[in-house]
């Protein structure tokens, strides 16, 4: 299968994912009396990515074939580090839990920097806490939805 074809596939499936994200969200109200309703967000969102996926699929359509990109291949350091995004993902899940988000997502995403190849221990720090105990905050305190 060519590059091309993969990409087409690809496009395909993300433009039946959003259609049927626009779609679902015609069982929820649009909006009601305070504004937009809780199927205001899911359409839009749905009618845009599929917008997206279009625009997409036409610039596949238009632009002429590349040489040398006939065939589809995996660079192994690639598949490594998507496994173990994947590893990282279900170990996050499983500790969710038990060790609550902030501890969780400050692991997480000290493990996701560093497998993923950054190296300055300052920048690691900074964001892993901003990402953590930061965004932990500002649903806490400001939006005030419970986190686990």
């Amino acid at each position: 299968m060519s590059q091309r074809r993969g990409w087409q596939v690809a496009a395909v499936a993300l433009l039946a994912l959003f259609a049927f994200f626009a779609f679902e969200s015609f069982q929820l109200s649009l909006s009601d009396a305070l504004g937009p309703g809780p199927g205001f967000f899911p359409f839009w969102l749905g009618l845009l990515g599929a917008l997206l996926t279009l625009i997409l699929l036409l610039q596949l359509r238009l632009r002429p074939a590349e040489p040398g990109t006939d065939a589809i291949t995996f660079d192994p350091a690639g598949t490594r580090n998507v496994l173990l995004v994947l590893a990282g993902l279900i170990a996050a899940s499983a500790a969710l839990e038990p060790a609550g988000f902030r501890l969780t997502m400050f692991a997480f995403l000290v493990y996701l920097l560093l497998i993923l190849g950054a190296r300055r221990r300052l920048a690691i720090a900074l964001f892993a806490a901003a990402g953590s105990f930061g965004v932990y905050h500002v649903f806490f305190r400001f939006l005030q939805v419970a986190l686990p």
